[in-house]
C-alpha cells in the first residue's frame, strides 16, 4: 500500500503542484483546502504524513497542529511557512511538528524530508503493534507461538480485539489450535475472572446445555465457546440461533466465539452456517495447518518438550539434529494436537519414541493407553535417575525410596542395565 498524505494549504495553484509531485513519487495523496475536515478524518492510526501550511484562514497552522498531536503526539506533521514566519516555524517544532519548510524549497528538498517522515511514522506504528502484541502474550493463560506470518497476522488481530465483545468465528483443520485461540481471547478479555462456557455442538447433551442458557443460567459468564458448530443438528440449529443472536448484537456483555473446520463464506457451509457468519458480523480468524508452516515446528515441539518434561519433573532429553530433520520430513495430519502428543511421548520415551510404528508419516501419532504411558514414565524416570548416579543403585534407590529387589525388578522389566550408565 502507498503511503498516504494529507496535504491542507488555502492556495489551490500550491496545493496541485505538490500534490502532483508527491503523486508522481507514489504516494497516496489527498488534498484539503483547509484544516477543518482533515481533522475530521484524522485518526491515531494515521499510517502516513500531514503537510499543512501555517498561515490560513481559519483554524491555522498552528491550532492545527496542537489539534492533530491532541489525538497522537507522534504523527509526523510536516509545517510550510512563507518568509519572515521562521518565528511560527520553531514554535511548531516546540509543539511536537516532525519538520518545516520554508517557502520556497526544492522538489528534491521536500521528497527528503517527507520520505524521513513517513520512516518515522511507520516506526511508530510498528512499535506500537509489537507492544501491543507484547502485551497480550505475556498476559494470564496460553500463549499463541510461532513466527509464521499467519500466526502473526492472528497475534495482531488479537492484540485489537482482545477488549471487546466482537464475535469470533475460528476455523481451520482438525487439531490446529482453534479451542486455545478461543481461551486465548478469553483470559485476555474484558472479564477473564467470569467463566469461560464450552458447548461441543456435536456432542450428546448440547440440547439440554442450550436450554439452560436460554433459561439465563445458573451463573453469569464471560465467553460463550461453541466449538463444531459446523456439525450442529439441523433441529438445534433455530436454538442456538435464538440463543447467540441478542449476544452478538451487543445485548448482553457476552462474547461469542464459534469454530468449525470450514469457513463460513465455504461452499461447504450450510445455510446456518452462511446467516451466522453474515448476518451477526462474526470477525474471522483463520488457522493454517501446521504442515503450512514448517518453520515453527521446532519452536513449537521444544515449547511442549519443556512444558511436558516439567510437568514429570524429570530432564529434557537430547534433541540432535536427526530429530531435527525427522521432525521436518513428518505430514502432521493431525496438526498441533499431534505434534503436542508427539513432543508428550518423547518426554517420557526420549528415541524410543521414533520407533518404526511411529515413522510412518501418512499415520498421525496415536495417544497411548494411560498403562503404557505410566510405565513409559517410570521407565524415563529410571534412566535419569541411573544417568546421574552413574549406575550405582544405592544411590538410586535413595532418590527414588525404593527396595533394592524393587528396583531389580524395574530394571528388569525395562531390560535395563546398571553398566549402561557406569562413568
Amino acid at each position: 500500500m502507498n503511503t498516504p498524505v494529507m496535504f491542507i494549504d488555502d492556495e489551490k495553484s500550491i496545493r496541485d503542484a505538490l500534490g502532483q509531485t508527491l503523486e508522481l513519487e507514489d504516494y497516496d495523496v489527498e488534498l484539503f483546502a483547509s484544516a477543518k475536515p482533515a481533522l475530521k478524518q484524522l485518526t491515531n492510526q494515521f499510517p502516513g504524513v500531514i503537510i499543512s501550511d501555517i498561515n490560513m484562514p481559519g483554524i491555522d497552522g498552528l491550532t492545527f497542529l496542537k489539534q492533530a498531536l491532541a489525538l497522537d503526539a507522534e504523527l509526523s506533521v510536516i509545517m510550510l511557512t512563507g518568509h519572515g514566519d521562521i518565528s511560527m516555524a520553531v514554535e511548531a517544532m516546540r509543539l511536537g511538528a516532525y519538520d518545516f519548510l520554508e517557502k520556497p524549497f526544492s522538489t528534491e528538498h521536500l521528497l527528503d524530508v517527507v520520505k524521513r517522515a513517513a520512516e518515522k511514522r511507520d516506526l511508530v506504528l510498528e512499535n506500537r503493534e509489537l507492544r501491543r502484541e507484547l502485551e497480550v502474550q505475556s498476559g494470564p493463560g496460553p500463549r499463541i507461538l510461532g513466527n509464521d506470518p499467519a500466526i502473526k497476522q492472528l497475534r495482531r488481530i488479537l492484540s485489537h480485539q482482545a477488549k471487546t465483545h466482537s464475535p469470533l468465528f475460528i476455523h481451520g483443520p482438525s487439531g490446529c489450535g482453534k479451542a486455545l485461540v478461543a481461551r486465548f481471547v478469553h483470559d485476555h478479555g474484558l472479564q477473564p475472572h467470569q467463566p469461560f462456557v464450552t458447548i461441543d455442538c456435536s456432542a450428546a447433551g448440547t440440547e439440554t446445555q442450550l436450554d439452560e442458557l436460554m433459561d439465563g443460567g445458573a451463573t453469569p459468564f464471560a465467553t460463550l465457546y461453541l466449538k463444531h458448530i459446523d456439525r450442529t443438528p439441523q433441529q438445534l440449529q433455530p436454538t442456538l440461533q435464538d440463543l447467540i443472536t441478542p449476544l452478538c448484537r451487543g445485548e448482553h456483555t457476552v462474547r461469542v466465539i464459534v469454530s468449525a473446520d470450514v469457513d463460513g463464506h465455504h461452499q461447504s457451509a450450510s445455510g446456518f452456517l452462511h446467516t451466522l457468519y453474515f448476518k451477526l458480523g462474526f470477525i474471522t480468524l483463520d488457522l493454517p495447518p501446521l504442515n503450512q508452516r514448517q518453520a515453527d515446528i521446532p519452536l513449537l515441539f521444544h515449547n511442549f518438550l519443556r512444558t511436558d518434561c516439567s510437568r514429570f519433573g524429570i530432564e529434557p532429553p537430547q534433541i540432535d539434529s536427526q530429530l531435527e530433520q525427522w521432525l521436518g520430513e513428518q505430514r502432521w495430519t493431525g496438526n498441533v494436537r499431534e505434534l503436542r502428543q508427539f513432543a508428550e511421548r518423547y518426554a517420557l520415551m526420549g528415541a524410543k519414541a521414533l520407533e518404526p510404528q511411529h515413522q510412518d508419516p501418512s499415520q498421525p501419532l496415536q495417544a497411548s493407553t494411560l498403562a503404557e504411558r505410566v510405565a513409559d514414565f517410570e521407565c524415563k524416570v529410571l534412566h535419569d535417575a541411573l544417568n546421574r548416579h552413574h549406575g550405582r543403585l544405592k544411590e538410586v534407590q535413595q532418590e527414588l525410596g525404593l527396595a533394592r529387589k524393587t528396583l531389580y525388578d524395574k530394571m528388569k522389566k525395562y531390560h535395563i542395565d546398571k553398566n549402561e550408565f557406569k562413568a
